[in-house]
């Protein structure tokens, strides 16, 4: 193995050097968010392309641009001006190394060249977005002429192709592959009681992912529906009040949706339909309001509209909901809680049971949550169910709900580890 402190100055945490060590000629990281695996990939990367000589070519890839320029952002700012001699500050990326090596960042969305031979490649998010196929297809032939070597670094999602490497470094069947597993609370930049406070206010199931890298069977799911789905029928017959009543709003292509829960956590009652006139809409809600003694009413009030006014002047009511980015992270965590709580029962085979099912988040670089619909679906049941679920109980006490704190919300700095700042190139050494 070649010997690359020398090169750069750092002070890894003991499963990076673990990883760092390993003279293995695939290697595959899976660890939290913010905990260093990105600055592994760095640090070799710099020493790799320093060490290699003229005819020396690696490649960073990505499944984004927005991944792919925070890598070369971390890169050039700890070689500029030392070790690299011409950097391509826009798409498509490049250092040119004093050396004569060069580093092209590619990301598998585009078209990125791979024809030639790489010595070594980084697969920056492997799990969170890159294909299968732009591996096996496109970059693993490009190691072949140059006995190439690749690291794969991602936080968990799911268990596909970059679990399947994983795995393979977990087993003496494939000496040439070594995988390592770190979380979050390892990193050692990052407060204990921050991530404890992520645990407390996301759902098990993100926090397990993307804290503490566990591979999950689900992929980007984010209620547990199993846990929550009956078959009954939701009729205010059947379901004991008193009720809260959530609805959203039909925009567009989208559906006005009503769910009505009843005290005991179950749904009452559902409705999704399309194509209705302002003036038919109001008369759905005020008839589901009345079917059910005129309970609260959370209704979507995100932009202007008449409506919401004249279901206040007819005596209803209402509680408007705005859906800010922070807004809607508390509705939908909330509602997850109370889902894997045992609060709340969906009937099964129902629209509210697929959108649910279906229901996605994704994390950005910033370590920030993103939760949406997949494309060709809608949300818009969802949206209605965590309205209603939000609103008080009997008693004034709004059930399941938790105070959160910044986390999702708060400015973060890029990245998922410690900044390039904590890296200190000594060209020197």
């Amino acid at each position: 193995m070649i010997s690359r402190k020398k090169k750069v100055n750092w002070s890894p945490h003991e499963h990076q050097l673990a990883a760092y060590e390993s003279d293995a000629r695939f290697r595959a990281i899976a660890a939290g968010r913010r905990s260093g695996k990105t600055t592994l990939a760095v640090v070799e990367t710099i020493e790799r392309a320093v060490d290699g000589g003229g005819d020396w070519a690696g490649a960073w890839v990505t499944p984004s641009h927005s991944i792919t320029e925070t890598g070369f952002r971390k890169i050039d700012e700890a070689t500029t001006g030392r070790w690299v001699s011409r950097s391509k500050q826009s798409p498509p990326y490049r250092h040119e190394f004093k050396g004569g090596a060069r580093l092209d960042y590619l990301t598998t969305g585009g078209s990125p060249n791979v024809s030639e031979g790489y010595d070594w490649v980084v697969v920056d998010e492997a799990a969170k977005g890159v294909p299968e196929e732009s591996w096996t297809q496109e970059l693993r032939p490009t190691l072949s002429s140059r006995a190439g070597e690749a690291m794969f670094i991602s936080t968990p999602d799911g268990k596909g192709w970059f679990h399947d490497w994983w795995q393979r470094g977990q087993s003496p069947d494939h000496p040439d592959v070594d995988s390592f597993r770190w979380t979050t609370y390892d990193a050692g930049h990052i407060p204990d009681e921050e991530v404890d406070a992520a645990a407390d206010e996301l759902p098990d199931r993100i926090f397990e992912q993307e804290y503490e890298a566990v591979f999950r069977d689900e992929t980007g799911g984010v209620f547990t529906v199993d846990v929550a789905t009956e078959e009954y029928d939701p009729t205010s017959a059947s379901v004991p009040g008193p009720f809260r009543i959530g609805v959203d709003l039909a925009r567009s292509e989208d559906y006005l949706a009503i769910v009505v829960l009843g005290s005991d956590g179950r749904v009452a009652h559902l409705t999704r339909e399309r194509g209705l006139s302002w003036p038919q809409i109001q008369r759905r809600v005020e008839s589901v309001a009345e079917e059910f003694g005129r309970p609260p009413v959370a209704i979507d009030a995100s932009r202007d509209n008449k409506l919401v006014s004249d279901l206040e002047r007819e005596g209803l009511d209402i509680r408007p909901v705005k859906f800010t980015s922070s807004r809607k992270q508390d509705l939908v965590e909330n509602l997850a809680a109370g889902m894997e709580a045992g609060e709340v029962t969906v009937p099964a085979e129902s629209v509210l049971e697929s959108e649910l099912s279906v229901y996605e988040y994704s994390m950005t670089r910033a370590g920030n949550i993103r939760y949406s619909h997949p494309d060709g679906h809608h949300d818009d049941t969802v949206d209605a169910l965590m309205m209603s679920y939000d609103l008080p109980a009997e008693g004034g006490v709004p059930t399941g709900r938790v105070e959160l704190g910044a986390v999702g919300d708060a400015e973060q700095s890029p990245g998922d580890d410690p900044t390039i700042g904590d890296l200190l190139p000594d060209p020197t050494r």
